[in-house]
């Protein structure tokens, strides 16, 4: 229980304790609130890296042995009867839930337990994943209940607002764009140093190399198949050109295999993940994120904020970050002839390549993390 009156509790609630977007989208928020008006709790599932960095920042977390991404009706009702009497002890002012599956139970037990203030972060619609067109319509109408269960949704982009067009969503809901800080970051010759002792590659000649990187988890909505697919040409042509791809997941093994198969082994570096890998950005000429459904794209704002050209697709709110020709490419999702075409572009024209890094590096200076904090803590008060 809340032993302070003088501060008003808010409690976080996210499925996952693993180390992703919205992840530090929590963890950003739980340890850059003010403190001496708030006081920050989190509930999560598992035992991940989310859960170790909120520790060591002092923050209290409460582990839900119930709550995981699987779903079933068994565990959804053990989850829910877990959280209830975990909002009934703590008594918070604010539940801030997070993910899909956490916001919407979160929303209804929050509902139940007479939360003052019950405020849901849309990170991304499940809806525009891969899946039958039913699921997408019942996943939809979940999305909306869980909206009309919070008194307010934060939307980390405009585009997540246009998806979920349905009634009373714009009045109940609030555009509050991710804040990013990279911090200290390695040069671009350091970074390439330190990438070329860890993979064991020839660093006498990494300075004449160029360096097309990709960060994120290896999961079929990222589309990494799609952008080895449009460089493996670029990479027979070119030897000094080369990709690296920083992340692991389900698709590594069948990823390595698209990449023998193309004959571009000795090209493509698959790193597996990297602590903070953003710091490793300045090691690339140019950025790509290719994927088929993106929300706030925070590896491009960190790409931004590393000064590296960035080349995204169309969809979510990547468009409302980067302008087409001003600030980097913008090229249509699963499109190899495009991607290879944009790749190809920046790779050729070195003063291209550095004025659109510039201008997106000025642009992304202005999403602060501060800024982000600020509009949410107003939230939390009105």
């Amino acid at each position: 229980m809340n032993k302070d009156n003088s501060r008003k509790k808010v409690l976080f609630l996210i499925t996952k304790s693993n180390w992703g977007g919205a992840q530090r989208y929590v963890y950003d928020l739980a340890t850059g609130i003010d403190q001496t008006r708030f006081e920050s709790v989190v509930a999560l599932g598992g035992q991940g890296e989310l859960k170790d960095r909120l520790e060591q920042a002092g923050i209290r977390v409460i582990s839900i042995a119930s709550l995981g991404r699987d779903i079933s009706l068994r565990k959804e009702l053990d989850f829910a009867k877990e959280l209830f009497t975990i909002v009934r002890q703590e008594k918070p002012y604010v539940l801030h839930v997070n993910s899909s599956k956490a916001g919407g139970v979160g929303t209804l037990i929050g509902r139940l337990g007479r939360v003052p203030k019950i405020i849901f972060t849309a990170h991304g619609w499940a809806f525009n994943e891969d899946r039958p067109e039913w699921q997408k319509l019942v996943i939809k109408g979940l999305h909306y209940l869980t909206v009309l269960l919070s008194h307010r949704t934060i939307m980390v982009v405009g585009a997540l607002l246009k998806q979920l067009d349905l009634p009373g969503v714009e009045k109940r809901s609030k555009i509050i764009y991710l804040g990013r800080s990279v911090g200290a970051t390695f040069t671009k010759s350091d970074a390439r140093l330190r990438l070329s002792e860890m993979m064991q590659l020839d660093k006498t000649t990494s300075d004449e190399e160029i360096w097309i990187g990709h960060i994120g988890e290896l999961h079929p909505i990222k589309r990494q198949a799609v952008l080895i697919a449009s460089m493996a040409p670029l990479l027979r042509e070119q030897p000094n050109l080369r990709l690296f791809i920083i992340g692991t997941g389900e698709l590594e093994n069948q990823l390595k295999r698209q990449i023998e198969q193309e004959n571009i082994v000795s090209q493509v570096i698959m790193t597996g993940n990297l602590h903070e890998a953003a710091r490793f950005l300045k090691a690339f000429d140019v950025f790509v994120l290719c994927s088929h459904s993106e929300a706030g794209g925070y590896v491009a704002q960190e790409a931004g904020l590393a000064g590296v050209a960035t080349i995204v697709t169309r969809v979510g709110g990547l468009p409302e970050m980067i302008e087409d020709g001003v600030s980097g490419l913008i090229v249509p999702p699963d499109d190899v002839t495009a991607l290879q075409a944009a790749i190809a572009d920046l790779i050729t024209h070195t003063e291209k390549r550095e004025a659109f890094a510039h201008t997106h590096a000025e642009r992304m200076q202005e999403r602060t993390l501060p800024k982000m904090v600020r509009a949410t803590e107003a939230l939390y008060l009105l």
